[in-house]
């Protein structure tokens, strides 16, 4: 934990929104130092909860980078702006066309677009752990708008639906896939929160919204194009939904169980198969509605991220390093820590023991973020959002306790979790805080300390 929290800690620079964190961070050279998605979903968690100063940098440098995410969408023949996969100095697409010895296709640089609505996604999260509205006002409002035009132009109409073909989603042993789930919920998520800042703007701020429509060529048409658009796009939206198919298609591929782990725990490849010749079939590489029922946990029921999880686990074969940190989370959610324990080894010692087998090139970062983020989301049972800072822990038995603590809202709130209690403190003045241990509201006063049992009596 320590050596993860350590690489997060000198990686950031809350000083300079010009810059990012590479796939590698500062401690080797593999990915060329470029940028992906990692930092929003798998590393901005750990500094919005300790080092909001640093996430908001982070945050910039997607702003920085907004002329270069304009030029890839008219590179691809769309309006708007689409981050790219592989981002640098510039926010120019920096992922290669093909492997070095020419032999197998990249396709990630041209269908892997949901990172564009992952940097959507970070900017709400940014907004809703820290309060700070002001972010939204100088950059988020400008991404928004621009790269949910990108989504509009990108989507096809067929009457009553709206679709989205030739994609790839996270899982990315897929290419070519109309209407992956995650990609097309994420759009729907981006297009809701769109048009939710719009009204905000309108509401509170007319100025700064005239001048951004001025400045993006967009009216109130588009506000409600994006709202339609969230309503028709094809996407798993009922809570209970049940199993859904990652995409058109999908559950017509060939089963191929996974049946071999390696000396570090780790699945192996079926005979005859390797990264480049999946597409046929049901394996991943890494999750992909597991992925979406971790970043969306307040939209599907229990009972439908467990029947998703039990069913996609199996057919991982967590070929990426951010594939065991999601496991492990959403496997404590729906009440399966049968493997997180084994997840949480496979995350902390992935550089360690080099269980991917490249850590040469340089160590995981985002599994680091995501070690983080198994510790405190996953046993320590935390979630933060509209109903505020909950608290269900699931503490593995041989851990006698874990402490941590998160900033919430411009204050920190001390957290010592056990078997048998948890301990709370608010530091920071102004109003007390409710905050929910265990289905049981808890008031937090500034500068006092409450011990919360686990029968619920205190």
């Amino acid at each position: 934990m320590r050596f993860s929290v350590y690489h997060l800690l000198i990686a950031a620079n809350p000083d300079d929104p010009t810059v990012n964190i590479g796939a590698k961070s500062l401690s080797g050279e593999g990915y060329r130092g470029h940028v992906f998605w990692d930092t929003e979903i798998m590393m901005l968690p750990f500094f919005l909860f300790t080092q909001p100063a640093a996430a908001r940098a982070l945050l910039g440098y997607r702003y920085h980078t907004l002329d270069g995410a304009r030029r890839v969408a008219r590179d691809g023949g769309n309006a708007g702006a689409r981050y790219p996969w592989e981002s640098a100095d510039t926010g120019l697409e920096e992922c290669p066309i093909a492997t070095p010895d020419g032999q197998n296709r990249f396709y990630t640089r041209d269908e892997e677009l949901h990172v564009t609505a992952d940097v959507a996604y970070a900017i709400g999260r940014y907004r809703e752990v820290t309060g700070d509205a002001a972010h939204l006002l100088d950059e988020g409002a400008e991404i928004l708008f621009d790269t949910a035009r990108f989504w509009l132009d990108r989507c096809e109409d067929e009457g009553e639906r709206l679709v989205l073909t030739r994609v790839m989603g996270p899982d990315e042993f897929h290419s070519h896939v109309d209407n992956n789930a995650f990609t097309n919920r994420m759009v729907r998520w981006h297009w809701e929160y769109a048009v939710e800042v719009y009204d905000e703007l309108a509401a509170d701020h007319p100025a700064l919204l005239a001048a951004l429509e001025g400045t993006l060529g967009i009216s109130r048409t588009d506000r409600d194009a994006w709202a339609d658009g969230a309503r028709r796009i094809v996407s798993p939206n009922d809570p209970e939904c049940g199993l859904i198919e990652q995409f058109d298609g999908y559950f017509d591929r060939t089963e191929v169980p996974v049946t071999e782990w390696d000396e570090n725990d780790m699945p192996r490849y079926p005979a005859g198969y390797n990264h480049f010749n999946c597409e046929d079939t049901k394996l991943l590489k890494q999750p992909d509605v597991v992925q979406l029922m971790f970043q969306l946990p307040d939209d599907y029921s229990l009972a439908t991220r467990r029947e998703n999880f039990e069913y996609y686990e199996p057919r991982t074969l967590h070929k990426s390093s951010l594939s065991p940190s999601i496991h492990a989370i959403v496997g404590l959610q729906v009440g399966d820590p049968r493997m997180a324990e084994r997840y949480f080894s496979r995350s902390a010692f992935v550089d360690l023991d080099d269980n991917q087998g490249n850590t040469e090139d340089g160590m995981h970062i985002a599994s680091a973020g995501g070690t983080w983020q198994i510790a405190v989301v996953g046993f320590g049972g935390f979630l933060a959002g509209a109903d505020g800072l909950q608290f269900t822990p699931e503490l593995p038995t041989g851990w006698e306790r874990l402490r941590f603590t998160v900033q919430w809202r411009g204050r920190a709130v001390a957290v010592d979790l056990g078997h048998t209690d948890s301990v709370f403190r608010l530091d920071g003045a102004g109003a007390p805080e409710t905050i929910t241990v265990a289905g049981e509201q808890v008031v937090l006063r500034p500068g006092e300390t409450v011990r919360v049992p686990r029968d619920g009596s205190r």
